[in-house]
């Protein structure tokens, strides 16, 4: 038997595709979900096709041309690829009303979509739907939620019989497309009806319509009886068995694991064996993200912040050249760029540890302690120590917790009253028509920072309802230069992929996938005995 063993400090912030969304985790969902569109394996980076959704579920990519698109281009049209199955006993055909399901869970308020706000903006009726469907938190049970879903439809989400769904949109939007090929977007079966999202009971009756099935306890994926290769064109199964093994390790050590036969490929962030490949558009890797929910209120103790944090002492932490010093909340290669921005960013990116004290003081806040979480994995504790320096030396107390990948970004989105600031990254949702991925989930309503401005808002609104890409990106940039005198965020890097992540000697043909961070796509490798 094949079997692929992956290693390393990933982590499933969660496992239900409604609301998971880091790429650790988009890694293996992509092994049991599907979505209307998705992302081929192509192994030149280079090549567009690397960043351009194909047919998935869907047979093909509406346009005007095959009557997909209405002339107005606020209607799109999907015909559903037959011979698709459910894992059910007996298997049972995937149909539009599974993907009307999946559309609908995203809106629940147990846990909802970190990227909601780019469907809510679109599709018609669906702010209003996701409103009305309570606020987030509370206690709430499955029949409940079952039964609001069942009880209303999003008005611009509807399936016409099993086979077609047509998609309503508020106004034109160029990159709906790649929208419909996020994990969030993945259809979902009735049988999710009977539980609460990504609860244990949902992670123990996970079912799948791709090539492998999740064994959650054990971290493993075994063949999926019901897929098929004649009906997916994305995804292939070239191992009968994928093994996940979940370690504090260091990168090097998850490196020196693989290089001695003991694992395959790394989960997680690993250390690279090669030079930094940057012709698509860069990372927001790492930045902070400041909490506006309790001492950091104060917006004078948040530039404080922005001013201290010495960002060119970060450069050592990467391999050299792989990271240049962050000016702006958009990196460049993606829309909506600005060479610089940010209004703390001193020479250099060195900070300004005077100004930082000056700001402190008119703050008002008496001896300010902040809570600073960071992923324990990979370069977030040397981040984390070197920002917890830089604020100790301008007057403010750090204390630092570490944790691990999964509970780091649990801890973000469930528990917004434990920290102050994450060292935090974000990688392109997708890479084309891509203004918004940097901006909206930062301001958007229900996001983690507890941010909220209505001037921002009306901004983001003018931005979603531009269609010329000039215009709508120069309206995002005004976003952008908001958020950062609010003092939001501290962009700290930007920083490119690696070309060769570390790789075990039985493992063939691994091709990355730039819109999930650059991981390796489990479904297209092959594996060899050494």
């Amino acid at each position: 038997m094949k079997r692929l063993r992956l290693y390393g400090p990933g982590g499933m912030d969660h496992v239900d595709p409604c609301c998971a969304y880091h790429p650790p985790a988009g890694q293996l969902l992509r092994l049991f979900t599907r979505q209307l569109f998705s992302y081929p394996a192509e192994a030149d980076l280079r090549d567009w096709r690397a960043v351009t959704p194909v047919p998935d579920l869907a047979a093909d990519v509406p346009t005007i041309y095959n009557a997909g698109m209405g002339a107005s281009g606020r209607t799109y049209t999907v015909h559903m690829r037959p011979g698709v199955y459910w894992d059910t006993t007996p298997p049972r055909a995937v149909t539009t009303h599974d993907v009307v399901r999946g559309f609908k869970r995203m809106c629940n308020p147990v846990r909802r979509s970190p990227v909601l706000s780019y469907f809510t903006s679109t599709i018609r009726g669906m702010a209003e739907y996701c409103a009305s469907f309570a606020s987030p938190g509370g206690d709430r049970d499955a029949a409940e939620l079952a039964g609001f879903q069942n009880a209303h439809d999003i008005p611009g989400v509807r399936a016409v019989d099993d086979e077609t769904i047509v998609f309503e949109l508020n106004r034109p939007t160029l990159d709906f497309i790649n929208m419909l090929a996020l994990t969030c977007a993945s259809p979902a079966p009735v049988e999710y009806d009977a539980y609460l999202p990504d609860s244990p009971e949902l992670r123990e009756n996970l079912r799948s319509v791709g090539p492998y099935r999740f064994d959650v306890p054990s971290l493993s994926f075994l063949p999926n009886p019901a897929w098929r290769q004649e009906t997916d064109p994305v995804r292939g199964r070239p191992v009968e068995r994928i093994e996940v093994t979940v370690t504090p390790a260091t990168p090097e050590q998850v490196a020196e694991k693989i290089q001695a036969g003991g694992a395959d490929l790394a989960w997680g962030p690993v250390a690279s064996s090669g030079p930094p490949a940057g012709d698509l558009g860069l990372a927001l890797d790492p930045y902070l993200l400041l909490n506006l929910r309790g001492v950091l209120s104060t917006v004078e103790l948040r530039r404080a912040v922005s001013y201290a944090v010495d960002k060119s002492a970060l450069l050592d932490l990467f391999p050299e050249g792989a990271a240049r010093v962050a000016g702006s909340v958009v990196p460049p290669g993606n829309d909506a760029h600005v060479p610089s921005l940010d209004p703390y960013a001193t020479a250099g990116g060195r900070g300004n540890r005077r100004k930082a004290r000056t700001l402190l003081a008119a703050a008002g806040v008496e001896d300010p302690v902040l809570t600073l979480v960071h992923p324990a994995a990979g370069a977030g504790a040397a981040v984390a120590g070197s920002v917890a320096a830089d604020l100790t030396r301008t007057g403010i107390t750090v204390r630092i917790i570490g944790l691990d990948p999964a509970a780091f970004h649990r801890t973000l989105t469930d528990l917004p009253g434990e920290w102050d600031i994450a060292v935090a990254s974000r990688w392109p949702d997708w890479y084309d028509l891509n203004a918004r991925v940097f901006l909206q989930p930062l301001v958007s309503s229900g996001n983690v920072a507890g941010y909220s401005c209505v001037d921002v808002d009306d901004l983001v609104q003018q931005a979603v309802e531009t269609v010329e890409p000039v215009k709508a990106n120069l309206l995002w940039q005004d976003v952008q230069r908001r958020v950062l005198d609010d003092a939001v965020v501290v962009p700290l890097l930007f920083r490119a992929p690696v070309s060769t992540p570390v790789r075990g000697s039985r493992v063939r043909d691994a091709v990355p996938l730039p819109t999930f961070g650059y991981v390796d796509d489990l479904t297209a490798l092959r594996l060899v005995e050494s």
